[in-house]
């Protein structure tokens, strides 16, 4: 399965527990848990190498930034109480910005890619991120093979912030992984 076939794939999942997570919030972490490595992969396997297509560069860039977002409705939904009367406004909150995000994906990058990446390359990101997906964030996910790490863009040089003491440290498992501000 190609990259583009297993992140539509992981849409429809993502979709579904969100739906879910409206009635039931039990549903809730795990809808969270979902997103963050589904963003968190779909980064590393996809949108890190798009950024290296001209053409390409300005959409995928505007999608990263759109994972940041939800990364903080995330964030403070993660601190709200469960039994609180407004929580379902947050998970609803979060599920429309998302699915706003994935309908844009589908629509408009996701078609572009296509005819930027060859068949071989989004086969080989395809099988990477589905492996990566399944380890969840239990794993540290495969190495890009030389071939396409190669195809990735240079990094634009940035003012490295301080590390955090360990009084500091957030306690979420994604640090280091890869979206957002949790980028390590």
């Amino acid at each position: 399965m190609d990259v583009i076939d297993a992140l539509v794939s992981h849409h429809a999942i993502l979709r579904q527990l969100y739906q879910q997570s409206e009635t039931n919030p039990d549903v809730f972490d795990q809808f969270l848990r979902n997103l963050v490595v589904h963003h968190t992969m779909e980064e590393k396997y996809f949108y890190d190498l798009l950024e290296g297509f001209a053409q390409a560069r300005r959409d995928a860039l505007e999608a990263v930034n759109e994972h940041h977002i939800i990364e903080l409705i995330i964030k403070d939904s993660e601190r709200f109480p469960r039994d609180h009367e407004r929580f379902s406004i947050k998970v609803e909150g979060l599920g429309e910005y998302t699915t706003h995000h994935l309908d844009e994906e589908e629509a408009q990058i996701f078609p572009m890619a296509r005819q930027l990446f060859t068949a071989e390359d989004l086969n080989t990101l395809g099988r990477l991120f589905a492996e990566a997906k399944d380890k969840l964030l239990g794993a540290v996910p495969p190495e890009l093979p030389p071939t396409l790490s190669a195809k990735r863009p240079k990094p634009v040089k940035a003012v490295k912030p301080e590390p955090l003491t360990t009084a500091q440290a957030p306690s979420n498992p994604a640090v280091g992984l890869g979206i957002g501000s949790l980028k390590g």
